[in-house]
């Protein structure tokens, strides 16, 4: 593909460093950090025929219409890349954003080719038709190749201050609104284009700039026409003035500039700039700084300035290069040194399994100083706390559901739905994969009389009035069922959590099992063999824990039950007697005998207890049936506590938790035979592959971090008059 253009005129427009800071920037894009975002364009404002497309054209050698009876009717971007190939993209970029560009063929790219480019794009964007006068659809040209550097221009049509026959009050809106759309990008370098033979006044371009950038940071000022002004009028004085950035009014920080603009009888590029050389050597505008006038200054002027604003860009470059390098060194100091032999394998898993067993202990130890755990609000790694908090959940599950039924007094009183749950446990009990189902409630009337019967089928020896022990046994029996379920769902459980807590920090330590050998053979042949087995373990800790329980012989111990049953008794006889109280001997109650007027019997203390045992003989039956749920809910109550411990600390932590940083010590990679080794930390073709390009990485994003600290913008600090500093 054929491009012809003045490759010397725009290099001007690129600095060394410019030039050194977008090579940069092409070599860290093979390292996968972003270009220079938000790269600068140089965009052209001002009234019509103010000679915009002239200075473009001046500035880039590319032909841009400029016959005097022709005027920008949309805004034109001319857009330079870097690429290893030559590409030219010519499309034309609607404002209804929903229809798709329309893309022209292009076999090549020659300076004065842009004109019939224009006329097509017109014919594109519908200018044939009646009343089109200006569109906000853009066309874009687009050049890449090998020996360009990053640059857009972007020529845009001209203010009018009022409508005409052929411009209309609409058609300045859409100026307007255009115009000052790309002004007010912060990447957009305002040329503010204004001729010396029109009274200052007049230009409507100064106060829009001045409106937009305000500081005047991003605004060069040109003036064209020079050469027709009347020597020595106050016009051609005030424009000098201009130029030397002498008028308070219009004094920007990127100072101004003036141009001699070609003629339309003057067809050479080359000649025009001889032409304006020639012109500023004599006469007034000779007094202009070197600097300021002629096309040759400003491209170096521009060139300044692109690069002062991609230096500007350049912190968030380097932080962008920071986070990778770190990233890449961290990978590559997972995959560690090359592994060429048996001692070289022995020294890399030694590595692994010391920082394996010390992460894992800080998990189990409850100790998250290292980075691996995160910060406050990271809890997917931090082992001991979701342990602790699945043991609280597993407590809650037993204590509100872990019976099958739950008695209460006739008056349901006594009973609480345990509903109560803790904030940060709701998390904990939702993630559990069992739930059992809700007790059947039952009173203590209801459940003696379904026991009757039971009492009277499995009566023995014991005398009338005394309790069947193994009754109490069966009945405790049926009270516990559901502890299996709830049990063996919460081991499985905190396994799942404990695999993945170990997964996580041969990832971290080694690196992810998509992308290394390594850690997915410590996987699939330390980690899921540890865990199998350890799952059989725990079922058969789990049936040896429910054991005493399930066949009868694990009695409480004699003192403790007899104490918890005879408190259990004694609760009993205070509501008793204070109901007994209430009813029948109000005047203790002188509230009551307040509020009803009522008179009571004589409480001596032979008539209380006569009441109290007639209360004891309603109450309980020939077969002690209320002693027998006595005995059940006191053992159920002593039994439960010292199950829940027993599935933590024997199954749970001794079984499981204790065993985690055997699961790759150095002891045993010490003793793994050569074939371990290599079945291991074997390296294989990719992993060496990935390690050579990780280090070539790392050498261009390192030489890259310190070229891009080196142009970096510089704060100078300096002391004030005060003990403090500030920044420059």
């Amino acid at each position: 593909m054929d491009v012809s253009l003045d490759a010397n005129i725009l290099d001007q427009l690129n600095t060394t460093e410019t030039k050194a800071l977008h090579d940069i920037s092409d070599s860290l894009s093979a390292c996968g950090v972003g270009r220079i975002v938000n790269l600068p364009q140089i965009i052209v404002v001002g009234d019509q025929s103010a000679g915009k497309s002239s200075v473009l054209e001046a500035i880039s050698h590319v032909r841009f219409p400029v016959q005097g009876n022709l005027c920008t009717r949309f805004a034109t971007e001319l857009i330079f890349r870097r690429a290893n190939e030559t590409r030219i993209d010519v499309s034309v970029r609607f404002e209804d954003r929903s229809k798709p560009a329309k893309r022209f063929q292009r076999a090549g790219f020659r300076e004065d080719d842009l004109g019939d480019i224009i006329t097509e794009a017109k014919e594109c964007m519908g200018f044939g038709k009646a009343g089109m006068e200006f569109s906000k659809d853009v066309l874009r040209l687009e050049i890449e190749g090998p020996k360009m550097y990053p640059l857009s221009l972007v020529d845009l049509p001209g203010f009018f201050h009022v409508a005409t026959e052929n411009q209309s009050t609409i058609g300045k809106e859409t100026v307007d609104q255009l115009v000052e759309s790309y002004m007010r990008q912060k990447n957009s370098i305002i040329l503010v284009v204004i001729t010396a033979n029109n009274n200052l006044a007049n230009h409507l371009a100064l106060q829009k700039a001045k409106n937009i950038d305000p500081e005047r940071r991003r605004t060069i000022g040109v003036i064209t026409k020079p050469d027709l002004t009347r020597p020595g009028y106050d016009a051609e004085k005030e424009y000098i003035k201009l130029a030397k950035n002498q008028e308070a009014a219009h004094k920007l920080q990127l100072g101004w500039h003036v141009l001699r603009n070609r003629a339309e009888d003057e067809d050479s590029l080359e000649g025009r700039d001889q032409v304006e050389d020639a012109f500023f050597q004599k006469g007034a505008w000779a007094t202009i700084p070197s600097e300021n006038r002629g096309i040759v200054s400003l491209r170096k002027k521009l060139s300044h300035v692109l690069y002062s604003h991609i230096r500007n860009s350049l912190p968030g470059v380097i932080t962008d290069i920071e986070t990778t390098l770190r990233e890449r060194q961290e990978e590559l100091d997972r995959l560690g040194k090359s592994r060429s032999t048996q001692e070289d394998l022995r020294s890399f898993l030694l590595g692994i399994a010391s920082d394996f067993q010390r992460l894992a202990r800080d998990g189990i130890y409850g100790r998250y100083n290292d980075e691996f755990f995160g910060g406050l609000q990271d809890d997917h790694r931090k082992l001991r706390a979701q342990l602790r908090n699945f043991s609280r959940a597993f407590d809650h599950i037993l204590q509100t559901k872990g019976s099958t039924h739950v008695t209460v007094s006739d008056d349901d009183s006594d009973y609480s739905d345990g509903d109560d749950i803790p904030g940060y446990l709701e998390e904990f009990l939702e993630r559990y994969p069992y739930n059992p189902p809700e007790p059947n409630k039952i009173t203590r009337r209801e459940l003696a009389e379904q026991l009757e019967k039971q009492a009277a089928a499995n009566q023995g020896l014991e005398f009338p009035g005394t309790p069947n022990k193994d009754l109490a046994m069966q009945l405790f029996k049926q009270q516990a069922a559901p502890w299996r379920g709830i049990a063996e769902s919460h081991v499985k459980l905190v396994t799942t959590v404990a695999k993945a807590f170990v997964d996580q920090v041969f990832e971290y330590v080694v690196g992810s099992p998509r992308t290394n050998r390594t850690t997915e053979a410590i996987l699939s042949t330390c980690v899921d063999p540890f865990f199998d087995e350890k799952e059989k373990v725990l079922q058969e800790k789990i049936n040896e824990l429910l054991r005493p329980y399930i066949q009868g012989y694990a009695l409480p111990l004699d003192l403790l039950f007899y104490d918890m049953l005879s408190k259990t008794s004694n609760e009993k006889l205070e509501r008793r007697i204070s109901a007994i109280l209430q009813q029948k001997y109000l005047h203790i109650y002188e509230s009551n005998v307040a509020k009803t007027g009522e008179t009571s019997k004589k409480a001596d203390s032979k008539t209380i207890a006569q009441d109290i045992n007639e209360e004891d003989d309603l109450e309980d039956s020939e077969f002690g049936i209320n002693k027998v749920i006595d005995m059940m809910l006191t053992y159920y109550k002593m039994s439960l506590r010292t199950f829940t411990d027993n599935v933590i600390n024997l199954a749970v932590e001794s079984c499981l938790v204790y065993d985690i940083p055997d699961i790759l010590t150095p002891t045993k990679v010490d003793r793994m035979s050569k074939e371990r080794l290599e079945e291991l930390a074997g390296e294989s073709d990719d992993t060496s592959s990935r390690r050579k390009s990780l280090q070539e990485e790392v050498k261009i994003l390192r030489q890259g971090l310190t070229q891009c600290r080196r142009y970096k913008p510089r704060a100078v600090t300096r002391r004030s008059h005060g003990s403090e500093t500030e920044s420059l």
